[in-house]
């Protein structure tokens, strides 16, 4: 007969990251999202060490050379060269960085920034969240490309100043989620209750309510991540964001934009990278929202 110990190993309940896994892996669009997104992360984690040439090395024998599997490619240039002679791979590789790494930088800044302000705001009440919530509403009915453009505009196009302006336009997306996610937590009956059982105000924030809104968390958190993504590039497109030479990917798609019928491979798999890393986010962003809300209905 077994004993407790593997009865408790077989029947025990698994963990939340498990228990996700098992929802998503059911869904094939989630597990290739994951898949690329992960690919995506490791090539620029390690574009340094994989990628085949310096990102500004210049062949000037293999100007607008063709890719590989073209009549008059060369393997040693897998994708092509652009019309300075620079390998494609590579600047894709390390533009990987400037156009994932510094969104990724920009969304965690704002939603530690923005969650922590809508919390409070979500908490508190009166004219200090009156006010707030009128605010928030006036900023978010400009579009956030538009505010971006208008901040860069202010401050000047340069990298340091990209991050300040999409951090900017992400915070009041984060606060105006929070807020209202909090806001209609705080009155039900479960936060009632433990507010009677004497809880304190940051166990009600962190432990009670929180764990019921990681849903719009989860979503506003993916939501950012690709408008971040996408407001860099296009701010590196008008000429406004990553200044050349530096291999971001908006920016690659506005220099060969003026070559798309002569050296199209130029645009493909920058553009390619762009489309893959933004729908592999918010695929995978709807597939975790749906896993946490199975999790939360089954406990």
């Amino acid at each position: 007969m077994p004993n407790n110990r593997s009865i408790y190993y077989q029947y025990r309940e698994p963990s939340p990251l498990r228990s996700l896994w098992l929802h998503m892996s059911t869904n094939p669009f989630a597990v290739a999202a994951i898949y690329i997104f992960s690919f995506m992360l490791l090539a620029m984690i390690l574009s340094p060490l994989v990628a085949p040439y310096s990102p500004d090395a210049q062949f000037t024998d293999v100007i607008s050379q063709p890719p590989a599997w073209h009549d008059e490619g060369q393997i040693r240039f897998l994708f092509g060269t652009d019309d300075l002679g620079r390998d494609l791979l590579s600047r894709v590789l390390a533009g990987a960085v400037y156009s994932l790494g510094y969104p990724l930088m920009a969304t965690a800044v704002a939603a530690l920034i923005g969650i922590t302000i809508g919390a409070w705001a979500g908490m508190s009440r009166g004219v200090q969240s009156s006010t707030l919530n009128h605010l928030l509403d006036v900023v978010l009915s400009i579009p956030s490309l538009l505010l971006a453009l208008v901040i860069i505009a202010i401050l000047g196009p340069a990298l340091h100043n990209v991050m300040i302006a999409i951090t900017l336009v992400l915070i009041p997306q984060f606060i105006h989620s929070v807020h209202n996610a909090f806001y209609e937590e705080r009155n039900k009956e479960y936060v009632i209750a433990s507010k009677l059982n004497g809880c304190s105000r940051w166990y009600l924030l962190t432990r009670v309510i929180f764990p019921n809104i990681t849903t719009v968390v989860v979503m506003q958190v993916t939501f950012a991540l690709s408008t971040a993504i996408l407001d860099i590039a296009a701010l590196g497109f008008l000429g406004l964001g990553v200044q050349t030479p530096a291999p971001e990917w908006g920016t690659m798609l506005a220099r060969s934009l003026d070559q798309v019928y002569l050296v199209p491979w130029t645009m493909i798999l920058p553009g390619l990278a762009l489309f893959l890393t933004v729908l592999s986010i918010n695929v995978l962003g709807d597939s975790l929202r749906a896993a946490i809300q199975e999790r939360v209905r089954g406990t």
